[in-house]
């Protein structure tokens, strides 16, 4: 008896105790959601619900929720960035008439987000241009000039000003660090200005105007990008450092200017770093570069010339990394480049119909010069 008591008594105080763990996490779960709807409770009211500021927001053709919500959450238009990007989703508005909005503080996020779904613009896109992957800074002072009210070498002019690429580092301090304020570097912000389409609502655009868009699609893009994965650590001189971001949109720019194919632009990268960590006497050899330092085309022929050319561009004539981006980078070339994969190859051609073959060795590489 006295057995089958202790049984009992076991199996109660086990099912108590299965009962008050179970209330707990059901008390847990209730005061985690009255938490929850608290929070979003308040983050779904105005910032200010008797401002009468009125605050112009830029939105482009290529504006995502995530780069929209930051953005009202920076002008401080609405309270959580997070929690409106996921009312914009909640309610499926995941795109935007393009054009300039006016908001107000004193406006709810149902507002702001009903205003974006109408399209209910404050002013209609009156200059729009488009920026491609692999366009420098040159390329993109002609397109200024076609589209814009901005002169080619105005804007040129401005580039190599370091008072006015200073102005900008203090707003993208961790983004533009004093690597680029390096004197040997054609343009600061080669490289910096992100491909996309943008558009204003005034004709009479000034170059902070376009410099400003430029930037702040690169830092929600580009560099959002190597942020998150945190970059990568790589070997040079015998010690092993953090590739920064100047070094790692340099290394990114050849790529985009030499490949065009994801897997051609993934094995490159380890062509340039195993030569870079595993055999520094190897120069990259990257005609890109050569074309950049001698200012040349890519239809135009390269000479013996202009492999000697003692740019610190020219990667024929120094080892290692150019001193700075040749041209800008898509998206898919940030994403390749911040995920270097692990090979064993030192070489590559291209053959007559265009296909890029990778090779391990020099004798690798003389075989498929023949193909």
């Amino acid at each position: 008896m006295e057995k089958n008591s202790i049984y009992k008594d076991a199996r109660l105080l086990s099912k108590y105790i299965s009962l008050t763990i179970i209330s707990i996490l059901f008390l847990l779960l209730i005061l985690i959601t009255l938490i929850g709807l608290i929070v979003v409770g308040i983050n779904v009211k105005p910032v200010n619900a008797d401002s009468n500021e009125q605050v112009i927001v830029n939105v482009n053709p290529n504006t995502n929720t995530e780069m929209l919500s930051q953005e009202l959450s920076d002008k401080k238009i609405i309270r959580n960035a997070t929690i409106f990007k996921y009312y914009l989703k909640l309610n499926n508005i995941s795109s935007f008439q393009a054009g300039e909005y006016k908001f107000s503080p004193s406006m709810s996020p149902r507002d702001i987000a009903k205003s974006l779904e109408t399209g209910k613009v404050y002013l209609k896109t009156a200059v729009q241009y488009d920026v491609k992957e692999g366009s420098n800074i040159e390329l993109i002072a002609g397109i200024l000039e076609e589209n814009t009210s901005i002169s080619r070498e105005s804007f040129l002019k401005k580039m190599r000003d370091q008072d006015f690429v200073k102005k900008y580092q203090k707003k993208y301090p961790d983004m533009l660090t004093d690597e680029v304020l390096n004197k040997n570097l054609r343009y600061p912000l080669e490289g910096y200005l992100a491909p996309s389409t943008y558009q204003f609502s005034k004709k009479n655009v000034t170059i902070d105007d376009v410099t400003n868009e430029m930037l702040n699609e690169t830092y929600h893009t580009t560099y959002k990008i190597y942020k998150e994965n945190g970059g990568f650590k790589y070997t040079t001189n015998y010690e092993e450092k953090k590739i920064t971001f100047h070094e790692y949109l340099t290394l990114s720019s050849i790529v985009e200017s030499e490949m065009k194919n994801v897997t051609d632009k993934s094995r490159y990268i380890s062509v340039l770093l195993n030569r870079i960590e595993n055999n520094p006497q190897i120069t990259l050899n990257s005609d890109a570069t050569v074309r950049y330092a001698n200012k040349k085309e890519t239809t135009e022929a390269l000479s013996d010339k202009d492999y000697k050319n003692d740019s610190k561009y020219n990667t024929y004539a120094h080892k290692g990394l150019p001193i700075g981006p040749i041209c800008n980078i898509s998206d898919e070339t940030a994403r390749t480049t911040v995920n270097p994969p692990e090979t064993d190859y030192f070489y590559y051609t291209t053959t007559k119909k265009g296909k890029v073959l990778f090779a391990e060795n020099l004798k690798e590489q003389e075989k498929n010069r023949d193909k």
